[in-house]
């Protein structure tokens, strides 16, 4: 299999950017839905996604391991770091009933940009176990730049201009050509945002081929279900 890929997640769907690893072919397209990644046409060896993979029950101060240590090396990026949802929460109906569940059962509240995702982290947690972690790692873009950038962060929000320039400098000094990353592949209806994002997963993901990457925890961190918890970078 020549193909890897990294996906971002946007209102339902997903951007995916796909490189063959032999050719450097790049490809980008737009999923449907979350199962859609595990099955591509390209039958790519690595999907990296930007969603929580490996969740608590509920949802405690500081949120998971991993992201407790993004948040660290983040600095003033850190807040872009969301606590997951826990499972419990995730059953309810409304984010209302999701903040009484995780409350009462000791774990954080559930604010409005937490239950954004929470669509996302269910069609998520209802398709990932311990064996589709062979091909598919949970990654998050801004720990990805961190360490594109000299594991130093990013000093502008993705959605400024400033952001975005950073970005694609970014995404080019690690050989994405620059035709490819400063505009839009043609036909792709998404937010330039949400590309570069997919563009970093992606990033992490040649470094997964390559056996390069390294993860946040360290150590195997797995969940009630046994799947791991951590970030890829």
């Amino acid at each position: 299999m020549s193909w890897i890929a990294g996906a971002d997640g946007f209102k339902s769907r997903w951007c995916v950017v796909l490189q063959n690893v032999v050719t450097g072919e790049l490809r980008a397209r737009i999923c449907p839905n979350f199962a859609g990644l595990l099955t591509l046409a390209e039958e790519p060896s690595v999907v990296t996604v930007d969603i929580p993979i490996g969740l608590p029950e509920v949802t405690r101060p500081g949120g998971r391991v991993c992201e407790q240590q993004a948040r660290k090396i983040l600095g003033s990026r850190a807040s872009s770091v969301f606590s997951a949802v826990g499972r419990a929460a995730l059953r309810a109906g409304s984010r209302a009933d999701a903040d009484a569940i995780s409350r009462a059962a000791g774990g954080l509240g559930i604010g409005a940009q937490a239950w954004g995702l929470a669509e996302k982290l269910k069609e998520a947690d209802a398709v990932m176990t311990p064996e589709h972690q062979r091909l598919v790692r949970e990654v998050h873009p801004e720990v990805s730049f961190w360490a594109m950038n000299g594991r130093a962060p990013l000093p502008a929000g993705k959605k400024t201009l400033e952001g975005m320039l950073g970005r694609m400098d970014a995404l080019e000094a690690e050989g994405f050509p620059s035709t490819f990353v400063r505009q839009l592949p043609a036909g792709l209806r998404v937010g330039r945002d949400d590309f570069l994002d997919a563009c970093a997963a992606l990033w992490t993901a040649r470094r997964i081929e390559a056996g390069q990457a390294e993860r946040f925890p360290a150590a195997i961190d797995p969940d009630a279900r046994g799947v791991d918890q951590a970030i890829w970078y």
